[in-house]
């Protein structure tokens, strides 16, 4: 129905026109076959609706000889001016590269109307980046599908938040250009090769090396079922890989190989809508070609029909001189005809739509299929307009690997705020503001040790049998003690006679020597020892007994009650790379997982770099022997560290970070988080039971994102420096972190080494002494009431009789006789001055 209605149209647009004659020359590569059928087919249809073609001229490209093609252009170009058959439109088919630069020039040069379907966007189209507006009227680029096709590349990566990508192309897509642009602005790291069909496994597993994941097949639907099988053989399939084809071929992609719940998200043109010129492969590109050159010569008819089309004058290619003999700037406005005339016919895949060089291009839209290629089965998940921005619109959610939450400014939000530290690869895709925040850095999360308490822990010191054994010994030495003294004929109870001169006459019975036994543990002493050898010996026994005791007891009790604070496994980021209990790492693909990384790559390329130089073979005996070491030169500290991480595995997010953290069985065994610094901080802060361990490290600010060149950022650092100068953001720091009210202030005081010994700890101590001093005070209760208040006691006292002076002197006279006895007579010295008192 549309064609018949392009046809009805053609007619009598012709029969009004006349018949007109157009000459061409029709420029393009040796390599791009479908042009030259698609011109021959335009050619055809429209002579047989009375357009004539008298001057038709050809141009071939051959690789990058660029002199030959400007000599063909040449060519053809003077002789059409030789025939009196004066071009009016140059159709450039070359796709990219120096012969899509040198026919821009030519045409610009020599002021010729041109219509370009050659690739690139509108940087890069060198020669074309600065005409003039009347220029663009006339000098038409319009992209080729296979130039719009690859930026779904870019639109499925930003949708997603894919954090890497791998692209690999055939000979069917032109990627050149697309190195720079292709994602520029979208946080994917990204790499693009063409693929080299008989190093495919070698692609993928350097790929892989990096750290790449998500592969994209632009090609032929033979060229994506290589790579699959390839990836088969190298089992690249499930819930870490993401597989991408797309293709402007017809079917789905197939892989024997691969086994099942292998899929890949297919991406191909929708079925066209309309009726299809030609048979020729891959469609899609061949229908571009027949519109684009069809709406052309339509045009052209048009305006020469209407009187629109001027008579110019062309200079031949040896009387061009730059800046000086130059035609005239043509006044032709070919593009606004060109887009009325493609406006009224849709096409079979869609309009041609014309704006700028760089911006023209087909509108069509392609399908994006789940693929199972175990069954061949394949479900619509979502659709993607073809263009530079359009999104891509998800119906079901593809099987595509888990991707972590990342910040996105491709050109679409105009500032970025957050936690965003300041780092030299985002400065190449961004501005940053002056810095916000200070510095920060990684640091460590661990769980926080718990030491257990207790007010008579000084007896936990020896184990409850020793407790009883040196209870037995006390009980066995003090009866010991008593039996010897009671039994001995040299103890003082035995021999008072004997020792009735001594100073000390102690008698040992059993209440005496369980007190000797129990003093002599003590600084204090237990006073006299007993007369008898026998006795002394027990004594001596039970003195290095007890020294012995009190010495071990008090060693073990310093040591006993600190060891639970020295007891301190990790401190620094080293602490945690030399020890095996403790499992350690990053959320995976964060910017401390990168950190690492990089560290750990950096040493493998010193290491590179001295092994290249070592095996050097230019070098001279004198220069190797230089570099003969025996030890490596250059550490492997965080490569160590890393292998150590992925063998732990990395935690997906936060929550998953925290819950290892928790289930450790200790602070010396279990697993340690190492993330922001800010992050790690806030959960110590509401939390008690966990620490964090460590000097931060890798330390940047915060500052705010914008995009390249806006203007916000000057505006932005005016008002961060006021904010600082009025030291508004302190009081912030100070209100978020000291008065936060879901700050724990009700944590347990963790024990420090430079602390002394806690009263959870010793105040058993206290506990005794007030025990002690109890059992005094029940004592003397109970003295004074045996000593004073028992009747038998008191009526003895009051029964005595009462002495007289008379006794009184006796007595007294006794007392100095005995001691002038023992004292002044034996020293032959008179006693003076004792009078009798009475």
């Amino acid at each position: 129905m549309t064609l018949l209605l392009v046809m009805t149209l053609l007619s009598n647009l012709l029969s009004v026109l006349g018949q007109p004659t157009i000459n061409y020359l029709h420029v393009n590569d040796d390599r791009n076959v479908i042009p030259d059928k698609a011109l021959k087919q335009v050619v055809s249809d429209l002579s047989k609706q009375g357009m004539i073609f008298d001057g038709v001229f050809k141009a071939t490209a051959n690789g990058s000889d660029v002199e030959s093609l400007i000599d063909s252009m040449c060519f053809g170009y003077n002789s059409s001016i030789d025939q009196n058959k004066k071009i009016h439109i140059i159709l450039d088919t070359t796709l990219q590269d120096v012969s899509s630069e040198a026919v821009k020039y030519f045409t610009r040069a020599l002021e010729l109307p041109t219509v370009s379907a050659s690739c690139g966007q509108e940087g890069d189209l060198r020669y074309w980046r600065n005409i003039d507006k009347n220029q663009e009227k006339y000098l038409i680029q319009v992209m080729p599908p296979i130039d719009t096709i690859p930026e779904f590349v870019r639109s499925f990566c930003s949708e997603q938040n894919l954090t890497n990508a791998g692209i690999l192309f055939d000979d069917t897509f032109i990627m050149d250009h697309k190195y720079k642009s292709l994602l520029q602005n979208v946080p994917t790291r990204h790499i693009i090769n063409e693929i080299k069909f008989k190093n495919i496994g070698e692609q993928l597993s350097t790929f892989k090396q990096r750290e790449v994941f998500n592969y994209f097949i632009l090609g032929r639907m033979d060229t994506v079922n290589k790579v699959l099988e390839a990836a088969a053989d190298m089992e690249f399939y499930g819930r870490q890989f993401g597989w991408y084809a797309v293709t402007q071929d017809e079917g789905n992609p197939s892989c024997q190989k691969c086994g099942k719940g292998a899929s890949v998200l297919h991406v191909k043109p929708n079925d066209p809508e309309g009726t299809v010129i030609g048979s020729e492969n891959p469609k899609l590109t061949y229908q571009f070609y027949y519109e684009l050159f069809r709406n052309t010569f339509l045009a052209i008819a048009q305006m020469m029909g209407e009187g629109s089309w001027p008579d110019m004058e062309y200079i031949p290619c040896e009387e061009y001189e730059e800046n000086k003999n130059i035609p005239p700037v043509r006044k032709l406005n070919l593009l606004d005809t060109l887009q009325q005339i493609s406006m009224q016919n849709s096409g079979a895949y869609g309009q041609i739509t014309l704006s700028s060089n760089g911006h023209s291009h087909m509108q069509f839209n392609m399908t994006a299929l789940n693929v199972s290629l175990s069954d061949n089965t394949a479900t619509e998940v979502g659709t993607w307009a073809a263009d530079l921005d359009s999104p891509f619109i998800t119906k079901v959610k593809p099987s595509v690997p888990v991707t972590q939450y990342t910040v996105v400014v491709a050109l679409k939000a105009h500032i970025a705020l957050g936690a965003l530290s300041v780092m030299a690869e985002r400065e190449n895709v961004v501005d940053f503001t002056v810095p916000y925040y200070d510095l920060v850095g990684i640091t460590i999360l661990m769980k926080k040790p718990k030491t257990p308490t207790s007010l008579f822990k000084f007896l936990t010191v020896l184990e409850n049998d020793v407790w009883l054994c040196i209870l037995a010994a006390y009980f066995f030495t003090s009866f010991l003690m008593w039996v010897f003294d009671r039994w001995s004929p040299y103890s003082y109870q035995n021999n008072r006679e004997k020792y009735k001169d001594d100073e000390e006459k102690r008698e040992f019975d059993l209440k005496e020597c369980l007190w000797f036994c129990m003093t002599s543990l003590t600084p204090q002493g237990g006073g006299e020892a007993p007369k008898n050898l026998s006795g002394r010996l027990v004594a001596a026994t039970w003195w290095l007994f007890g020294f012995i005791i009190i010495a071990s007891y008090t060693a073990n009790l310093a040591a006993f009650l600190t060891v639970s604070r020295l007891d301190t496994p990790v401190e620094s980021l080293d602490d945690l790379s030399k020890q095996y209990k403790i499992q350690y790492a990053p959320i995976a693909n964060s910017s401390a997982h990168v950190y690492f990384q990089r560290m750990a790559a950096i040493e493998n390329r010193f290491y590179e770099i001295w092994k290249d130089m070592s095996l050097n073979d230019s070098l001279s005996e004198v220069e190797r022997a230089k570099l003969a070491v025996w030890d490596y030169p250059v550490s492997d500290k965080y490569t160590k560290i890393l292998q150590a991480m992925t063998e732990a595995g990395f935690p997906a997010n936060m929550e998953e970070a925290l819950e290892r953290v928790r289930a450790s069985k200790s602070s010396s065994e279990g697993f340690a988080f190492i993330g922001d610094a800010t992050d790690i901080r806030y959960q110590v802060l509401t939390n008690c039971d966990l620490q964090m361990v460590g000097e931060e490290f890798s330390r940047k600010p915060y500052a705010i994102a914008v995009q390249q060149g806006s203007p916000l950022k000057d505006q932005f650092n005016n008002a961060i420096l006021q904010l600082l100068n009025k030291r508004k953001l302190e009081k912030l720091k100070e209100q978020w972190w000291n008065q936060n009210p879901e700050k724990r202030n009700d944590c347990e005081k963790q024990d420090d080494q430079s602390d002394g010994i806690s009263i959870q700890n010793i105040g058993g101590v206290f506990i005794v002494i007030f025990v002690g001093i109890g059992l005094a005070c029940i004592t003397l209760a109970f003295e004074y009431w045996w000593y004073k208040l028992r009747p038998q006691h008191n009526a003895i006292v009051e029964a005595a009789p009462h002495r007289t002076k008379s006794d009184s002197l006796q007595a007294l006279n006794m007392m100095r006789s005995s001691f002038d006895k023992r004292y002044g007579r034996r020293q032959g010295v008179a006693l003076a001055g004792v009078t009798n008192p009475w």
